[in-house]
């Protein structure tokens, strides 16, 4: 049955350029027929009581484009919800409270994880380290992914991985106390060791999973794609580009998409070189060895670039910059791929008419990368299905500017970096730096398409926490980055809708709220369009619209017929 709706008494940002906010939309069949004054949009109906379509009044309230989350590790957020969630915590002891409470449900043997810690959320100023995790969970393994690169482990998680007494690596790092005992932190590649001994069913499962005998490892990962998408809805995000997929991850979404079952819109990178779970130089991943191409798929799942990754993060030092970090040291492990076959591997790629997306948090990296993609576009212009990206770009130099510009290659921001991870970078770097991290204002103003997300898990899932950082660029502590590379609130929602859009290959169907495209919208508790920066710590989502069905609202949202709320 068609179903007509209109949206009105609103204030609506539709997130085209120049285009105000209106009052009204109409929409049928989820796609969005018209949007204009209450007037226009009644009068096509035929009036309030007409009874050709639904009216939905708003009550005034701000409606925004469904967000485009293009950075999202959706089994991360999955682990924030089920295991062990680190942010917020101000103590070591509140992080050791957190998993005892979690060993006490737990059985003898059974894996504890969790995310989202950094040591300048402690009161102690230190990291926490395996004793730490002992006191807390003694009977079980313990692992805590910290926000980029790095994990804290207990003693039983490092003898199943196999790591005592002066373990060096292959790649990555395991920090070594002076009597040469690991002190449950690993960094970077270090981290498969311990990835390692969870896949190999070493211990017993990991705590609120699903046991081997009773699901397949299919189902599982499954399980948690749900789990955390339908939660994502509950913050208005509509549609997210998941990063660095491998095979069962992208089994089970293809699975979930092909019964009808995905809660929202996906788009998947499939995971290539420089990324934890790729060991052979050769890897080749399914999806090109299949012939796919990104953009491949429908309005519910779709293929994305190829994921690779050179460095690490600057909290952790162990971004690849030009220069030394403040304490005189360079990057605490080696890049995460061989720099030299980089260029074989970019160039690989774009001749086989995929986009990358590549991980560079150092301006070192991001000039390596950006060197190998100008030389294969040099060659043969991009096909307008390759996208080419920046992750993370930290501090771009004016070469990688003018590369980025020239080749129209696009930045994947989280300027939700600042609030959560701030307060750590005045010890590593320069405070003179500040007002120069993750410059969305420059990279606008070169031309460069930005688009900015949370990456959870190194980011947490709202938001509004992004938007805080794009606008306000404030961390938590309240420590002030500046406002010269400052957005406006509506440019850093089109960097969140539009933006997003773009590197999700999802641009001619959702982002913006204008004819033709789906009906994914988010309706929130307050105006944030004109208001204060601090009120985006406090605004919430109080009803979310996916392809014109209600598939979330809270008593606060406005009142819905049934027949548009999801059965």
């Amino acid at each position: 049955m068609t179903k007509r709706v209109a949206l009105v008494n609103g204030k609506i940002f539709t997130a085209l350029e120049g285009q105000g906010e209106v009052q009204a939309l109409l929409y049928e069949d989820g796609r969005i027929c018209e949007i204009g004054s209450d007037s226009k949009i009644l009068d096509i109906i035929g009036g309030r009581e007409s009874g050709s379509a639904y009216v939905v009044d708003l009550g005034g309230r701000t409606a925004i484009p469904g967000f485009v989350d293009s950075h999202n590790h959706v089994l991360s957020a999955a682990t924030l919800l089920e295991g062990v969630n680190c942010f917020g915590l101000k103590t070591i002891d509140e992080l050791k409270a957190a998993v005892a409470a979690k060993a006490a449900q737990a059985e003898p043997g059974e894996w504890i994880i969790g995310a989202g810690w950094i040591e300048s959320q402690f009161a102690e100023r230190r990291l926490p380290n395996r004793w730490d995790l002992d006191e807390a969970a003694p009977d079980n393994p313990v692992c805590l992914t910290r926000l980029f690169g790095m994990v804290v482990v207990n003693s039983k998680a490092l003898e199943l991985a196999g790591i005592g007494h002066g373990f060096v690596p292959e790649t990555g790092r395991v920090d070594l106390d002076p009597a040469g005992e690991p002190t449950g932190i690993l960094r970077e590649g270090a981290v498969n060791y311990i990835r390692r001994a969870m896949r190999e069913g070493r211990g017993t499962r990991v705590q609120g999973r699903i046991g081997a005998r009773e699901a397949s490892e299919g189902q599982e990962t499954a399980r948690r794609i749900l789990l955390a998408l339908n939660e994502l809805l509950k913050y208005g995000i509509t549609s997210v580009l998941d990063p660095g997929v491998t095979g069962d991850t992208m089994r089970a979404y293809t699975r979930l998409w092909a019964t009808g079952a995905l809660p929202l819109r996906v788009s998947a990178m499939p995971a290539w070189h420089g990324m934890s779970a790729i060991s052979s130089p050769d890897y080749v991943p399914p999806a090109v060895e299949a012939g796919l191409q990104p953009g491949v798929g429908d309005e519910w799942f779709r293929i994305g670039n190829l994921k690779m990754a050179i460095d690490g993060g600057l909290g952790s030092k162990t971004a690849m910059m030009h220069a030394p970090f403040r304490d005189g040291t360079r990057s605490t492990v080696p890049a995460r791929l061989d720099l030299n076959k980089l260029g074989r591997y970019i160039s690989h790629a774009h001749a086989l008419g995929w986009g990358v997306g590549i991980h560079c948090c150092g301006d070192l990296a991001q000039d390596i990368a950006l060197s190998h993609m100008a030389e294969a576009l040099s060659k043969r212009k991009a096909l307008p299905h390759q996208r080419h990206h920046i992750i993370h770009g930290y501090y771009p130099t004016e070469y990688a500017l003018d590369t980025m510009a020239e080749y129209d290659i696009g930045v994947s921001l989280q300027p939700g970096f600042i609030y959560v991870e701030g307060d750590i970078y005045p010890d590593n770097i320069d405070e003179s730096l500040l007002a120069g991290f993750k410059p969305a204002r420059t990279y606008l103003s070169r031309g460069i398409r930005v688009a900015i997300n949370t990456d959870v898990a190194s980011g947490p899932y709202d938001p509004f926490i992004t938007l805080y950082g794009a606008v306000a660029r404030k961390t938590m502590a309240g420590l002030d980055f500046g406002k010269a590379e400052a957005l406006t609130m509506r440019e850093a929602l089109r960097c969140f809708t539009s933006g997003g859009a773009y590197l999700a290959y999802r641009d001619k169907e959702c982002g913006v709220l204008a004819p033709g495209y789906l009906a994914d919208i988010a309706i929130l508790d307050r105006d944030i369009l004109d208001a204060d920066p601090e009120e985006l710590l406090r605004v919430k989502v109080v009803a979310t619209v996916l392809g014109g069905e209600f598939v979330y609202l809270t008593e606060h949202g406005p009142e819905v017929p049934g027949e548009l709320k999801k059965s």
